[in-house]
């Protein structure tokens, strides 16, 4: 995961006690970088933060399929079925875009209408799901500790893969 989104959190990183305020914090950094792109026509941002905003967008949904949406799944199954389709839809928009290059004008189409897409399940999820888990008595720093140790995982294989020949940016 993007070393800045890791520390955009708090000096400390990963709020173990507080996974929900974690994720909030993730969405708040991937909708700064949205208005970045969209509010800007200089090509070396849009440059610059299109590719990153698919990137912070694509390891943060690793993470709440992999971590979160299981162990909140029961709270209301229902809402984390309906989260897991925005992500799959979110996927298809960003699997375009990646084969796309920036200055493309349809580009900058389909960045916003995945901001929207965003934008939409990162409410519902902060409107409707996250009340229902702080008011289900789950063991949030047990949930955050398992959080942070899978983030750092993906921290440490993403440091990895750009340390390869070949792999980096």
């Amino acid at each position: 995961m993007d070393e800045q989104l890791h520390m955009q959190r708090s000096g400390a990183g990963f709020p173990v006690d507080k996974p929900l305020d974690a994720l909030i914090a993730d969405h708040n950094f991937v909708r700064q970088m949205f208005e970045r792109f969209l509010n800007t026509q200089d090509m070396n941002v849009r440059q610059e933060a299109g590719p990153r905003i698919i990137e912070l967008l694509e390891m943060h949904a690793q993470l709440e399929e992999t971590v979160f949406y299981p162990a909140v799944h029961d709270v209301d199954a229902g809402l984390v079925d309906h989260s897991e389709h925005e992500h799959q839809e979110a996927r298809q928009l960003m699997n375009q875009l990646k084969g796309m290059d920036v200055g493309d004008p349809q580009y900058e189409q389909l960045m916003r209408q995945l901001s929207d897409a965003v934008m939409h399940h990162v409410q519902s999820e902060e409107q409707q799901l996250f009340p229902k888990v702080m008011q289900a008595g789950l063991d949030m720093t047990a949930l955050g500790v398992q959080m942070q140790a899978y983030e750092a995982s993906m921290v440490s294989a993403a440091a990895r893969a750009s340390d390869r020949p070949g792999q980096g940016r």
